[in-house]
């Protein structure tokens, strides 16, 4: 009797096992391999999601979790948390288009204090960077902070951040790109292309694409002076395209870097090549556009500035640069600097490149460790102090709005 029952419980459990009611689970192994599949394609589209966001995690996240239990202790699929801050698309173009594109959460992202500069003091900011991308340049504009991103590519992005944090990106794609004292008009280099364009204030969150010109490779925007266009080249030298007309090059190879344009919009201050090879000071002039330059005033004798980091005061009568060798830092008075004897103001400090203007009296510096206020007008010996470590902190330019 006890083996017959026996038999006929074994005959019932595999009639139920052999036929599964619906929505049971056929197979364990089939059921793994369906959460496989779908967590990889949570992955793929969380990725590339506009909205859902949450949906689509809530669901990875537990179809990961019974993924672990029915498997005893296998790897789960699992995604990552997104990223602090929702960022506009990275393939939006500058565009006429009155209606940005929708934002979409990047996977990875990481946040950086910055300083920016408010009437004498300075404020700590907040920026939202691509985890593996670096700082290029970041303006304060009137509605939010322009930040010039380099990608792990290397190509450059402008964003614009605005005060609650919320990010656009404005151009993509692009070898170089500058922004105009006033931060409405923009300038980037992309596939042998110079490109100009606005933000009007009625749409500040697009770029309407301006004039363009053909120029050869290795061609970067250097600063803009009005509504003229310095350009550099590495193999021709600079040149300067009235954004008003079309572009006629007319290359000037005897100049050495631009440091900035002149009050009056009608030149730049440059460096120029200096007379003989064993001249080893700077000569400064003052350039009148012409074609492309024409030579007002020049100044030789100077210390030489580093290969980055110079920078003319937001008034215009200061150059402010840290010295080749990173040991001195020079600021020079232009309304003075062509004056027989002049001498230039030198500080005795150990810096980095990493400069500022935070006003038209305070020229910022990093010694590594710490940011170091020099003042034109005071002691060479005098020196101030931030109350902010330097070591990883972004400097962020004020913009002269007109």
């Amino acid at each position: 009797m006890t083996s017959m029952l026996e038999d006929e419980l074994r005959d019932t459990f595999a009639a139920k096992a052999g036929s599964p009611p619906p929505g049971s689970l056929a197979s364990l192994d089939g059921f793994a391999d369906a959460a496989i599949r779908g967590a990889a394609r949570v992955r793929r589209r969380r990725r590339a999601a506009v909205t859902g966001l949450t949906g689509i995690v809530a669901f990875a996240v537990a179809s990961a979790a019974i993924l672990h239990t029915l498997t005893a202790g296998a790897p789960g699929g699992s995604p990552q948390p997104p990223g602090p801050l929702a960022q506009e698309s990275p393939t939006q173009r500058p565009s006429t288009a009155g209606t940005p594109t929708a934002p979409v959460t990047p996977s990875e992202m990481r946040e950086v204090t910055a300083i920016g500069p408010s009437a004498e003091a300075a404020t700590r900011v907040r920026l939202q960077l691509p985890a593996r991308g670096t700082v290029t340049a970041a303006y304060q504009a009137k509605d939010g902070y322009l930040v010039v991103n380099t990608q792990p590519d290397g190509d450059k992005q402008l964003v614009l951040q605005d005060d609650d944090e919320r990010q656009q990106v404005l151009v993509d794609d692009a070898t170089n790109i500058v922004v105009a004292k006033d931060g409405r008009t923009v300038a980037w280099a992309s596939k042998g292309t110079m490109n100009v364009g606005t933000r009007s204030d009625q749409n500040a969150k697009t770029i309407t694409q301006g004039p363009t010109a053909p120029v050869p490779p290795n061609t970067e925007p250097v600063t803009f002076v009005g509504t003229n266009l310095v350009v550099s080249n590495d193999d021709k030298g600079f040149d300067v395209w009235h954004t008003e007309r079309s572009y006629s090059p007319t290359w000037d190879s005897t100049v050495v870097r631009v440091f900035g344009g002149t009050q009056d919009n009608n030149g730049v201050y440059a460096e120029l090549k200096p007379a003989g090879a064993a001249d080893t000071a700077m000569c400064l002039a003052q350039l009148q556009f012409d074609q492309p330059f024409k030579i007002m005033k020049k100044a030789c004798g100077l210390p030489v500035a580093a290969p980055a980091g110079a920078r003319i005061s937001p008034d215009g009568r200061w150059l402010a640069y840290p010295v080749v060798g990173l040991k001195q830092v020079a600021i020079l008075d232009l309304t003075a600097v062509f004056d027989p004897g002049f001498k230039a103001k030198l500080w005795n400090l150990a810096v980095t490149t990493k400069t500022m203007w935070l006003n038209t009296k305070t020229f910022v510096v990093d010694n590594s460790k710490k940011f170091l206020k020099l003042d034109p007008t005071g002691q060479a010996d005098q020196v101030d102090q931030l109350d902010q470590e330097s070591d990883g902190v972004v400097l962020i330019e004020p913009l002269a709005a007109k």
